[in-house]
C-alpha cells in the first residue's frame, strides 16, 4: 500500500528529470557549435592574416652560397686559344705544368668525369625506365597501330635512349683514359723517387 501511494510521485518526478535531462543536451549541442564556429573562425581570420604578411626577401652571403667542387660551370663558348703560339710561349706552358700539376689536375678531371658518368648513367635509367611503361601503354591498347602519334614518340625515344647510351659510352671511355694517365703519372712520379 505505501508503495502504491508514492508511485505516481515517483513516476511524475521521473519523467520531470528525464525531461531536464533532454533540454540540457538539446542546448550542449548549440553551445559546442557555436564553440566550433569561433574555432573555425578564429582559424580563417589566422590564414587570412598569414596571407597578408609578405615573405622576407632571401639574403645571399657566404653562408647560403653553395660551395663549388671541382669544375667550374661557364656560360657561353670558351675562348678561342691563340692559333699561332710563339715559341716562347709553348716553351713557358711546359715549364709550368710539373707532374705534381699534372696529377691534380687530372685527379680533379677524372673526380669530375666521373661525377658526369654518373649523372649520365642515371640519366639513361630514367629514359630507359620511361620508354619500357611508354611501350608497354602502347602495347597494351586492342588497336595500337592506328595511333601513329604515339608510335612517333616512341620512336623519338628510343632515338633518346639510343644516343644517351652513346654519350655513356664516351663517358666511361673518357673515365677509362683518364685512369690510365693518372696511373701512368703515379708510376713516374713513383719511378722518380
Amino acid at each position: 500500500m505505501f508503495i502504491a501511494k508514492w508511485a505516481p510521485l515517483i513516476l511524475l518526478l521521473s519523467l520531470s528529470g528525464a525531461t531536464a535531462a533532454r533540454q540540457s543536451q538539446a542546448q550542449t549541442p548549440s553551445a559546442s557549435g557555436q564553440q566550433q564556429n569561433s574555432l573555425a573562425a578564429a582559424a580563417r581570420r589566422a590564414r587570412e592574416a598569414k596571407k597578408d604578411q609578405a615573405k622576407p626577401p632571401k639574403v645571399w652571403d657566404n653562408e647560403s652560397l653553395p660551395s663549388l667542387h671541382g669544375e667550374i660551370s661557364i656560360v657561353g663558348q670558351p675562348p678561342a686559344p691563340p692559333s699561332n703560339p710563339t715559341p716562347a710561349a709553348a716553351d713557358k706552358s711546359a715549364a709550368s705544368n710539373p707532374p705534381a700539376a699534372d696529377k691534380s689536375a687530372l685527379e680533379a678531371d677524372l673526380s669530375a668525369a666521373k661525377a658526369n658518368l654518373d649523372k649520365l648513367k642515371v640519366d639513361l635509367d630514367l629514359l630507359q625506365r620511361k620508354y619500357a611503361l611508354d611501350q608497354q601503354s602502347y602495347y597494351g591498347k586492342p588497336e595500337y597501330s592506328s595511333d601513329t602519334a604515339i608510335a612517333a614518340a616512341l620512336e623519338d625515344e628510343k632515338n633518346q635512349v639510343a644516343s644517351k647510351q652513346q654519350e655513356v659510352t664516351d663517358a666511361e671511355k673518357k673515365v677509362a683514359d683518364l685512369q690510365t694517365q693518372l696511373d701512368a703519372v703515379n708510376k713516374s712520379s713513383n719511378n722518380a723517387k
